[in-house]
């Protein structure tokens, strides 16, 4: 390792530690309007409507993010992302995509239905192409059948799932049904959508 006093990182260090205090500041605004979402479910607050909940000036909160969708994108994007380890990892080694875990992701978005509301606003706002969301709910749709799709393959292989099932085809289904059923629980508030989800996947069996 090059000697610190002789290394041209040094004329880095304070933008780097400016940086990642900023990026520490970021994600503590996520998580501040995650809280918010959970607390008071989203009603399409306004930025002044966050700041205020933050105890922010919205000025500070733009000095974050181009605007209010930038903020509500990067929540949805925190979200996600937290869902990945916790889900999609044992100790250091990746776990394969599964429909256990698929569940379990579908389970956590039930259980805090102020992001399960955010999450669902946005992605309908999100099919405009000029949106600034549109592709990253493209590519995450993308990622998700894929992963179910291959799941599915691998289910069977083992002989878990029938052989004739098209798997791209199931996969598009459960994502619909997921969908769908989170929909439905937040307008009636009524409903098991995990029971409704884990009895779609049992009729994939074999």
């Amino acid at each position: 390792m090059p000697d610190a006093a002789a290394s041209p990182l040094d004329a880095r260090t304070p933008r780097r530690r400016g940086y990642a205090k900023g990026a520490a500041k970021r994600e503590a605004i996520l998580r501040g309007v995650m809280e918010l979402m959970n607390r008071a479910g989203y009603t399409r607050q306004s930025l002044r409507d966050i700041g205020e909940a933050l105890g922010m000036e919205p000025a500070h909160i733009l000095y974050y993010f181009a605007n209010r969708e930038d903020l509500l994108q990067s929540v949805i994007e925190l979200w996600d992302s937290d869902s990945i380890p916790s889900l999609r990892e044992t100790g250091t080694r990746a776990a394969p995509p599964s429909l256990d875990l698929f569940v379990e992701a579908v389970s956590r978005n039930v259980g805090a239905p102020g992001m399960g509301h955010l999450f669902l606003a946005f992605a309908a706002e999100a099919v405009d192409p000029e949106h600034s969301a549109h592709a990253f709910f493209k590519q995450r749709v993308d990622r998700v059948q894929h992963d179910l799709a291959e799941a599915i393959r691998e289910g069977q292989s083992r002989g878990d799932i029938k052989p004739g099932l098209d798997p791209d085809q199931s996969a598009r289904h459960l994502m619909a049904l997921a969908d769908g059923l989170q929909l439905q629980a937040l307008l009636q508030a009524r409903g098991d959508v995990i029971a409704d989800l884990r009895a779609a996947i049992n009729a994939l069996a074999a």
